[in-house]
Formats: C-alpha cells, sequence, structure tokens
C-alpha cells in the first residue's frame, strides 16, 4: 500500500516549492538584497527563477505566434528563436543587472583569468565533462529507481519527461549537414555561452562575493549547480544535472575564465547533437538538451558504473588542479572582498576625525 498517493505527493512538492520561494523572498527582504556590492543568495535564486520564467514564456510566447502548435513541422526555426531568446533574457539579462548594480562586469563573468588559463586546462576539461556526464547517468538512473517505489507518481512523471525527451529530441535531430550546423550552434554553442554566462559568470560570483567576511566559493558552487539542475525543469534527471553543475562550476572557479566550462558544455551537447544526426535511431535516448539522461541502466549497472568513474574524476580533478595551481586571477574575489572590508572599516574613522566647519 502507498504512503502517498500521486496527487499527495504532487501537492507536497508544490507546497515546498512555495515554502521555499516564501522563505526566499523573506530572508532577502530581511537581510538585504546585496552585501559588498554584489547579490546574496536569495536575491540570487529570485533574480535567476524569474529570468528562466520570462526566457521560457518569451520563446514559447514567439515561438507560437510565428508557427502555431506544430512546432515539430519547423524544428530549426524553433530552435534558432530559442536560441535567441537564451541570448536576449538569459545572457544579457544577467549582464544588464550585473551592470545596472555597477558591478565591475570583467570580474563577474569570469574573465580576469583568460589570459592565465593553459592550454592543457581547457583539454582536460574535456574528459573531466565527459566523465562527468556518465557519473550523471548513472546517478540519475539511480534516482529514477527510487521513484518507482510510487508507481502512480513515477507514471504520471515519467509520461510528461519522456514525451518532453521525445519532443525536444524531434526538435535536435538534424536531417541535413545545413540543418546540423544551424542545431549546432543553436543547442551547442549558443545555450553554453548563455548558461554559463548566467550559471557560472552572474549566479556563482555574486553569490562567492558576497559573504560577509570572506568569499564562500564553495556555497556559491553548490547553489549555482543546484539551479542549473533546477532549472532544467526534470525530476529524474536532477542529480545528473547536479553533478554536470559541479563539474562547469569548479573548471570555472580553479581558472576564474568563463570560456573553460563553456568549452566544456558546448562539446558536451555537441556531441549529443552530433550523435543524433548520425545515428538517430541508436541514439534515441533521453540524453537531450538536458545534458544528461537516465540511459535506462540497472542499479547494478549504475553501482558499478560510479565505481568506476569516481576515481578517474579523482585522477582528473587532481591534475586539473595541478594545471592551475599557480593562477593568480582565482584570488581575485578574496582581494576585492578584503579591500572593501578594510574601506569600510576605515572610512568611519576617516570621517570621524573630519574637522568640523
Amino acid at each position: 500500500m502507498l504512503l502517498f498517493s500521486t496527487l499527495k505527493l504532487i501537492a507536497l512538492l508544490v507546497f515546498v516549492v512555495m515554502a521555499v520561494l516564501g522563505a526566499t523572498v523573506y530572508s532577502a527582504t530581511r537581510g538585504g538584497w546585496s552585501r559588498n556590492g554584489y547579490f546574496t543568495i536569495p536575491s540570487v535564486l529570485l533574480i535567476v527563477i524569474a529570468l528562466f520564467i520570462f526566457f521560457q514564456g518569451a520563446g514559447s510566447g514567439v515561438t507560437l505566434a510565428l508557427m502555431g502548435k506544430n512546432i515539430e513541422a519547423h524544428p530549426v526555426e524553433a530552435l534558432c528563436i530559442n536560441g535567441l531568446a537564451e541570448v536576449t533574457v538569459l545572457m544579457l539579462g544577467a549582464i544588464v543587472l550585473s551592470n545596472a548594480a555597477r558591478q565591475n562586469l570583467f570580474a563577474v563573468f569570469r574573465l580576469e583569468g583568460f589570459r592565465e588559463t593553459p592550454a592543457l586546462a581547457y583539454l582536460l576539461a574535456i574528459p573531466m565533462m565527459l566523465v562527468a556526464q556518465g557519473g550523471g547517468v548513472a546517478l540519475s538512473a539511480l534516482f529514477e529507481r527510487f521513484w518507482k517505489l510510487f508507481p502512480h507518481f513515477y507514471t504520471t512523471i515519467n509520461s510528461y519527461e519522456n514525451a518532453s525527451d521525445q519532443s525536444m529530441q524531434g526538435l535536435v535531430t538534424a536531417t541535413s549537414p545545413l540543418a546540423f550546423l544551424v542545431i549546432l550552434v543553436c543547442v551547442a554553442i549558443i545555450p553554453a555561452i548563455a548558461e554559463e554566462t548566467l550559471f557560472r559568470g552572474f549566479a556563482q560570483t555574486n553569490i562567492e562575493r558576497s559573504g560577509k567576511w570572506h568569499t564562500r566559493p564553495i556555497i556559491a558552487l553548490l547553489s549555482a549547480s543546484f539551479l542549473f539542475a533546477l532549472v532544467h525543469a526534470s525530476l529524474f534527471k536532477l542529480p545528473g544535472l547536479f553533478a554536470l553543475g559541479l563539474t562547469l562550476g569548479w573548471l570555472t572557479y580553479r581558472t576564474n575564465n568563463l570560456f573553460t566550462g563553456a568549452l566544456a558544455h558546448a562539446l558536451n551537447n555537441g556531441m549529443i547533437v552530433a550523435a543524433l544526426y548520425m545515428n538517430p535511431t541508436d541514439a534515441a535516448t533521453s540524453s537531450n538538451s538536458n545534458l544528461v539522461g537516465t540511459g535506462h541502466l540497472s542499479g547494478t549497472t549504475a553501482v558499478l558504473a560510479l565505481v568506476l568513474l569516481l576515481p578517474l574524476m579523482a585522477l582528473l580533478v587532481y591534475a586539473f588542479n595541478r594545471v592551475t595551481e599557480h593562477l593568480d586571477a582565482r584570488g581575485n574575489a578574496e582581494r576585492e572582498l578584503q579591500m572593501r572590508l578594510e574601506h569600510d572599516r576605515d572610512s568611519p574613522h576617516e570621517q570621524s576625525t573630519q574637522p568640523h566647519e
């Protein structure tokens, strides 16, 4: 006998989401929307969710207005509209908000380490992303098996996710070389740049630099990765997307270079598009624009994959850390925060010593 019915589980999830959003708004209102000139965690959470809702609404609205409900008949055009919406809402939206807050755009969007990043760091980012992909598939497979303990709820969510996956797969499966190139740009390059700008740039940097006494890179990495997984709106793929977010965030943090993670992100998406183009039948899995699927793995296979991939990832992380060990730009965040704190400590003293007229 089920402890929870489908309706009760959905109601519980809705309640939790509303409670979290309410607590976030309360926390932002009570504790302040910014600190040290950067947005705090509650502010970042609300901003990112708002941008994604606007992005989905704008993209879907324009697509429906131009093509009606028969989107599958115009996949390239639909993906172009989606890509344009990502650039204008997610990327430019984040840049406009940072500029309005008078932040250093070069610092916020992780461009300070661009000149220092060695070529080997870019090369190591590729196998790290591939291993994270495989590990993410295994984690998502185990997570999906957990939800099978609630069969009615699982059936409802699985129907939605399968329909979403099949719809997206139809859109990103190219039927000609020209369509392949366009889809590659719209599904691999544009999302990589736009999403990395928002998550690893705007979100991760603001959370990291809004610490009270020190920067908080670990909290920023975890928070931005969770947001990245959350907005892709896939319950079963949530752990896998979180693992990918952690990998992308770590690559970006260690180099203080947005392009390191963006390259890995683009290559991962690009391989999915290429696999669907070269063999659309065998590549018809749930790995699509969500970056990672469950792969329909058994529990034993998923655990075995994790046992094999985790040591490999540890080795790659060690190598990447050695390669990026001496990058000076990574310390810019802490240096800036300490300068701000020192200025704030000196300001009252300077004001008190000013002669009265």
